[in-house]
């Protein structure tokens, strides 16, 4: 049997310094005794996050909570809000009956812990990500999110990335490609019915236990939205992971589950919205470009 590895792994020499050492120091080990009544006697860091420092943290009577703390200072001045969102998403969708994990304490703006960095302690949810999941699952548990409506949350969806995303990349190999795909994703936003958004689902922030969705994490970028940004951020995420075959289904049964067609224009948003004028990976940038040849020909403006 193969060794479970979380789809969203990375090795360490690619994650920010902050986040290859990110230790629990002792101040927030004593906050967190504080806010869940017993002692923390043991503690692992967890696989798949790429953004924050997250760990599970035996107490010692026994439960194991989850500690989640944004240490990455590049993450913390581009997304400021970020972890207030996250606390605010939890609760919102925990009120709405969504398999979430439980806010046992937060400290949003690190003013309580005293170091700066923000910090969420979670109830734990048990079970694991996997990279290739049972796909009409997954587009149940998507369709669960966007059936939501998302009411009342105070936060709304823009596009990433707009002011670094500008030309096309460094190396790219069909500049008017590039220029074309820019030019409709800033003219081109078709109309949508907008609902509660995760805004990052995909299969490295949706646990399973025994066959079946456990959970979904990672809910930092929640906002009222375009349902199609997560159906796109999930399509292409299985098709790295587990093929096009299994993207392909996905959305299948999505559109199957839902009766809302999934518009390519949401699938261009994923590809541009990121730092392409930052980009100096011409790897990256070719596979880039091979997702658009797909992308393009099915968007007809």
């Amino acid at each position: 049997m193969n060794e479970w590895r979380h789809p969203n792994h990375r090795p360490a020499a690619a994650l920010p310094a902050e986040l290859r050492r990110a230790p629990v120091p002792e101040g927030v080990r004593e906050w967190v005794h504080l806010r869940a009544g017993s002692p923390v006697v043991s503690l692992r860091r967890l696989p798949g996050a790429s953004s924050t420092a997250v760990h599970a943290l035996r107490l010692a009577d026994g439960e194991v909570l989850v500690l989640r703390r944004y240490v990455w200072e590049k993450f913390r001045a581009e997304e400021p809000e970020a972890p207030a969102r996250e606390v605010d998403a939890l609760e919102y969708a925990g009120l709405h009956g969504l398999p979430v994990p439980e806010v046992i304490a937060a400290d949003p703006y690190g003013a309580v812990v005293g170091d700066g960095i923000p910090t969420l302690l979670m109830a734990r949810i048990p079970g694991r990500a996997q990279p290739t999941p049972d796909v009409r699952a997954l587009a149940w548990q998507a369709a669960q999110v966007h059936a939501v409506s998302g009411s009342g949350f105070g936060h709304r969806y823009f596009p990433w990335c707009r002011g670094t995303s500008t030309a096309p990349p460094r190396g790219c190999r069909r500049p008017d490609k590039w220029e074309e795909a820019l030019g409709l994703w800033r003219s081109a936003e078709p109309a949508y019915e907008e609902c509660f958004v995760h805004r990052d689902f995909h299969p490295g922030n949706v646990l399973w236990l025994r066959g079946a969705v456990a959970g979904v994490v990672d809910w930092a970028n929640a906002c009222v939205g375009p349902p199609g940004i997560d159906v796109a951020t999930c399509r292409w995420n299985l098709h790295r992971w587990a093929g096009e075959g299994a993207a392909g289904s996905f959305v299948t049964a999505y559109e199957d589950l839902t009766g809302r067609a999934h518009h390519p224009y949401w699938d261009l948003a994923w590809v541009m919205e990121h730092d392409w004028d930052l980009v100096a990976d011409p790897e990256r940038v070719w596979a880039a470009e091979d997702m658009l040849a797909q992308i393009l020909p099915r968007l007809v403006v």
